[in-house]
C-alpha cells in the first residue's frame, strides 16, 4: 500500500523541524587577550569548555586576537595559559546565539602577588607557531645557578645552540657572533659597527630571553642565523621594590681585597592606577678577577660598570599605548688582558660609554594592529696601554707594553613600522602582517700603533712590524627594508606560512629579495604530535668594523737572521682593501626540520634539525698567499656552513619541579677559516676548517625542585661540550698545518645552588649558596700555541671551582 505524496513531504517536514529543535543555537566568540599593562599577548593557549564536558581549544594571533567560530549558544568555562603568564582558569563565559565578545587579561609571573596563582605549563604545543624557538621565563633566568649570573650572557648558553666563547662572544646556532639579531623590546641593541651583544642590564627586568634558529618569520630584518629577543618589564598597578647582593663581598686570596659585588635594585609601581607605570632596575658591577700565574702585586685585574633601564608606558586611550625607554651602561676597567701569559705591563685599561633611547606607539583599530617605533643609541670606547714601550710576542709569552691605542664611536638611529590586519577567511584563515626598518649608523676610529717585536725563545729578534699611514676614519651606511607575511590555516591540522622580505644596503647598493617558508603539520588529532619544516633566505648586514679595516693603517715587517741583527727580509707592507666595485650581500640559506612529541600530561620532546649555508660572506683574503707582504682584499666568496641535530627533552612536574636536557651534534665550518686584522696577520693563504666555536658535541640540562627538608629549593646547570679548536702558529707568524687542526680539552661544568627563603620585618628574602664548577673539572680558556715554544700545548686559566652568595629581597606582601 502506498501513501500519498504529500504525507511523505509532511514527514520529511516534522522530522527536520524536530532535528532541528535538538539542536543548540550556534555561536562565535571572539576577542582579545591583553596583559596588565593593555599590551596583546600573542601565543596564548585558550581553552574553552562546555557545561557538558566538550572542549575547544585556539591561540592568539599576533595582535593578542581569537576566535572560536563553531561553538553552541550555552555556558562555558575559558581558561588561558602561556609561559611566562599566570594562569587565569575557568573564567565563566555565556554565550549567547550568533556573535559573542570577550576580552581577558592574563598577568605576567611576578614572584610577589596578592593571591595565590599558577604558572602556565610550559609543556605544550602551540599548532599555529611556525618558529623553532625556546625561551627562558624571569624565575628560570633568576633561578638557573651560573657563573657570574648578573650578566645575560652567562645565562643565555643554558639553552640549546647559544654558546659562549673564550672572549665572552656568544654564537648562537654556530653562526659568528655578529651574524644574530638581537632585540630589546622590539628594537635592535646589538653593536651597531659589528653586530655581537655588548650591551647590559639587570637581568631583574628581564620577563623573557626568547632566541629562534632554524625557521623564523620575516619581520626580522637582520637575523642572517638566529634571533635572541629581551622582553622587559613596564611595571603594573602594584609598587614593587627589590634588591640583590646589596652586601660587599671580600676576597681573602693573597690578602684582602674588594671582591667581586653586582648589587641590583629594582622599582616599579603606576604613575597612574590602569593608565600609566614605570620600571627602573639600576645594577652595579665590580669585578676582581687574580690570576695565579702572575706575581703577587701584578695579578690583579678589577672592572667598574653600571646600567640604569628606565621604561614607562602610558595608555593614551585603551586602543592607543605608548612606550618609551632609556638605557645607560658605563665601565671603566683596569689591567684588562691580565693573564697566564700576560704580564700586568701588557694589559690596558678601557672605558665604555652607551646610551640607548626609544619610543614606541601601538594603536589597535577595531581588530587591526599598528606599531610605529624610533631609537636612537650612542656608544663610545676606549683602549690605553700602559705606556709607549714594544709589544714583544715570544713563542710562550708577551712582554713590553700593548701595541695599540684606540677610541670608536658609533650611532645608529632606527625607524620600525608594522601593520597586522585582521584575520582573512579564503579557503581557511589568513593572518596577514607586514612592516619596515629604517636605520642609519654612523661608525667612527682612530688608533695609534707603536712596534710590535717578535722574539725567539733564546730572546733573540725575528721580526718587527711598524704601522704607518692614516689612524682615523669615518663610514656611515643606511640599511632600509619592508616585508609581507601570510600565515596561512588551511585546515586545523595545517598551517602554511609564506613571507618575503627585500633589504636595500647603501654601501653595497644592492636590494636583496629573501623569500620564507615554513609549514606546520599535526599528524593526529589529539595535537600531542607536530612536525614543522622550513626553508628560507636570510640577509646579513654589513660588519662596518671589518669594513673599516680598509681604511685604516699598514703593516710593514722586517725579518731578522737567528742573530736577530740582521735584515734578511723587508721592509714588507700589507694593507687592508676594500674594492671599488660593489660586493654581493651576504646571505644564508636555511633549511630546518622539527618533529615535537608531547608525551603524556607534562613530558614534551623533539628532535630538531638545521641546515645552513652562506653565499657571498665577507672576509680579507691574501691577494699573493705564501710570501709576507701584499694587499689583503675583502671579497665576498666566503661560504660559512652549519648543521646540527638536536634531541630535547623537558619535564615538568606541575610547579613543584622541572627538569630540562638537550644533546646537540654539529658541526660548524667555513672555507675561509682565517680572520687577519693589524698586528695580528698570518701568513698564511685562506683555508677551510672548523670555526672556533665548533663544538660537536655539547650537552645541556637544567632544572629546580623542592628540598626534602627546611623548605629548600634545590637547582642545578649542566654544560658538556668538545672543546674548542685552536690554530697552530711558528715563530714568523706562519700558519702550522690547516685551521682548527688542535682542540682545547672537553669542558664540563656541574653548578649546585641551594635557597632558603625566609620572612624578616614584614618583606620576603632568599638567601642562594652556589658552588660552581663542583667537579672543579679543569677547563682553559689558554693555550701556548706557539710550536717553537719550550712550553708548546701547554693550557691555563679557564674557571675553576667556586662558592658564590646570593642575598635578594623579593618584596613586601
Amino acid at each position: 500500500m502506498h501513501g500519498h505524496p504529500s504525507n511523505a513531504i509532511l514527514w520529511l517536514l516534522f522530522t527536520l523541524s524536530v532535528c532541528a529543535a535538538g539542536e543548540s543555537p550556534s555561536a562565535q566568540l571572539r576577542g582579545k587577550v591583553a596583559d596588565e599593562n593593555g599590551v596583546a599577548v600573542a601565543g596564548v593557549e585558550i581553552v574553552a569548555r562546555s557545561a557538558a564536558g566538550q572542549t575547544q581549544t585556539v591561540y592568539t594571533d599576533e595582535a593578542g586576537g581569537f576566535e572560536f567560530s563553531s561553538l553552541s549558544a550555552g555556558d562555558y568555562r575559558v581558561s588561558l595559559s602561556k609561559p611566562g603568564f599566570f594562569r587565569l582558569a575557568d573564567q565563566p563565559v555565556q554565550l549567547r546565539e550568533g556573535a559573542n565578545e570577550a576580552s581577558f587579561t592574563l598577568s605576567h609571573e611576578f614572584e610577589i602577588h596578592e593571591t595565590v596563582e599558577v604558572r602556565s605549563t610550559t609543556t605544550r604545543i602551540e599548532p599555529q607557531e611556525a618558529a623553532h624557538q625556546k625561551t627562558l621565563v624571569a624565575h628560570e633566568i633568576r633561578d638557573i645557578p651560573v657563573p657570574s649570573s648578573h650578566d645575560l650572557r652567562n645565562t643565555l648558553p643554558a639553552l640549546p645552540g647559544v654558546l659562549l666563547d673564550h672572549s665572552g662572544q656568544l654564537h648562537v646556532a654556530g653562526a659568528r657572533a655578529g651574524q644574530t639579531e638581537f632585540l630589546l623590546d622590539g628594537f635592535e641593541i646589538g653593536n651597531p659597527a659589528t653586530g655581537d651583544l655588548t650591551v647590559r642590564m639587570s637581568v631583574d627586568t628581564v620577563r623573557a630571553m626568547t632566541v629562534e634558529t632554524g625557521r623564523y618569520g620575516a619581520q626580522y630584518a637582520h637575523a642572517g642565523a638566529g634571533v635572541v629577543a629581551l622582553d622587559t618589564t613596564a611595571g603594573d598597578d602594584r609598587w614593587r621594590f627589590g634588591a640583590t647582593n646589596f652586601i660587599p663581598d671580600l676576597n681573602l686570596e693573597r690578602g684582602v681585597h674588594f671582591g667581586n659585588w653586582n648589587p641590583r635594585f629594582t622599582f616599579s609601581g603606576p604613575l597612574r592606577k590602569g593608565k600609566a607605570w614605570f620600571s627602573d632596575a639600576v645594577s652595579i658591577q665590580h669585578s676582581f678577577d687574580l690570576v695565579r700565574e702572575q706575581p703577587p702585586g701584578s695579578d690583579t685585574t678589577t672592572q667598574w660598570g653600571g646600567d640604569n633601564l628606565l621604561r614607562a608606558q602610558i595608555n593614551l586611550a585603551p586602543a592607543n599605548l605608548l612606550q618609551g625607554s632609556f638605557l645607560y651602561n658605563r665601565s671603566s676597567g683596569s689591567h684588562l688582558g691580565l693573564g697566564p701569559f700576560a704580564p700586568l705591563s701588557t694589559t690596558i685599561d678601557a672605558e665604555v660609554r652607551r646610551y640607548f633611547v626609544s619610543v614606541k606607539d601601538q594603536i589597535s583599530l577595531k581588530r587591526t594592529l599598528i606599531e610605529m617605533g624610533a631609537a636612537v643609541e650612542n656608544r663610545h670606547a676606549e683602549i690605553l696601554p700602559m705606556g709607549a714601550a714594544p709589544y714583544v710576542i715570544m713563542p710562550s709569552r708577551v712582554s713590553g707594553n700593548f701595541f695599540e691605542t684606540r677610541r670608536q664611536g658609533v650611532r645608529r638611529w632606527q625607524a620600525l613600522g608594522s601593520v597586522i590586519l585582521p584575520s582573512r577567511h579564503w579557503h581557511g584563515s589568513h593572518d596577514v602582517q607586514a612592516g619596515m626598518n629604517l636605520a642609519a649608523i654612523a661608525f667612527t676610529q682612530s688608533a695609534a700603533r707603536n712596534p710590535i717585536e717578535f722574539q725567539r725563545a733564546d730572546t733573540t729578534l725575528s721580526q718587527r712590524s711598524t704601522f704607518s699611514g692614516p689612524a682615523q676614519f669615518r663610514l656611515t651606511n643606511t640599511q632600509l627594508g619592508s616585508y609581507a607575511q601570510d600565515s596561512w590555516r588551511i585546515a586545523h591540522a595545517l598551517v602554511v606560512q609564506a613571507g618575503l622580505r627585500v633589504d636595500w644596503d647603501r654601501l653595497l647598493r644592492r636590494a636583496i629579495l629573501q623569500p620564507r617558508m615554513a609549514a606546520n603539520v599535526l599528524p593526529f588529532r589529539d595535537e600531542r604530535t607536530k612536525l614543522a619544516v622550513a626553508w628560507g633566505m636570510y640577509y646579513q648586514p654589513i660588519d662596518l668594523a671589518m669594513w673599516g679595516q680598509g681604511f685604516d693603517q699598514q703593516q710593514s715587517d722586517i725579518f731578522f737572521d737567528a742573530t736577530g741583527t740582521i735584515a734578511v727580509l723587508g721592509p714588507v707592507a700589507s694593507s687592508f682593501v676594500v674594492p671599488s666595485s660593489r660586493l654581493k650581500q651576504p646571505r644564508f640559506l636555511t633549511t630546518s626540520a622539527e618533529w615535537t612529541q608531547r608525551i603524556r600530561k607534562d613530558t614534551l620532546g623533539g628532535i630538531h634539525f638545521i641546515h645552513r649555508n652562506q653565499r657571498n660572506g665577507h672576509a680579507y683574503e691574501p691577494q699573493a698567499p705564501g710570501p709576507p707582504g701584499g694587499n689583503l682584499r675583502l671579497q665576498d666568496q666566503r661560504r660559512d656552513a652549519y648543521r646540527a641535530v638536536e634531541l630535547w627533552v623537558r619535564q615538568s612536574f606541575r610547579e613543584k619541579a622541572e627538569v630540562f636536557g638537550s644533546y646537540t651534534r654539529s658541526r660548524a665550518r667555513s672555507n675561509e677559516a682565517l680572520d687577519y686584522s693589524l698586528g695580528e696577520i698570518l701568513f698564511a693563504a685562506q683555508a677551510p676548517g672548523p670555526l672556533a666555536w665548533d663544538a660537536p658535541n655539547r650537552l645541556v640540562s637544567w632544572g629546580w625542585a623542592p628540598g626534602p627538608f627546611w623548605n629548600l629549593w634545590l637547582s642545578y646547570f649542566l654544560e658538556y661540550r668538545s672543546g674548542f679548536p685552536f690554530n697552530v702558529v711558528n715563530q714568523q707568524r706562519q700558519l702550522v698545518g690547516t685551521p682548527g687542526q688542535l682542540r682545547f680539552p672537553d669542558y664540563l661544568s656541574i653548578n649546585i645552588g641551594i635557597e632558603k627563603r625566609f620572612r624578616l620585618r614584614g618583606s620576603e628574602w632568599a638567601a642562594r649558596l652556589s658552588v660552581i664548577n663542583l667537579t672543579d673539572h679543569a677547563n682553559p680558556n689558554a693555550v701556548v700555541n706557539n710550536r717553537d715554544a719550550p712550553n708548546f700545548l701547554i693550557f691555563a686559566g679557564g674557571q675553576r671551582r667556586a662558592f658564590t652568595a646570593r642575598l635578594r629581597l623579593v618584596g613586601r606582601k
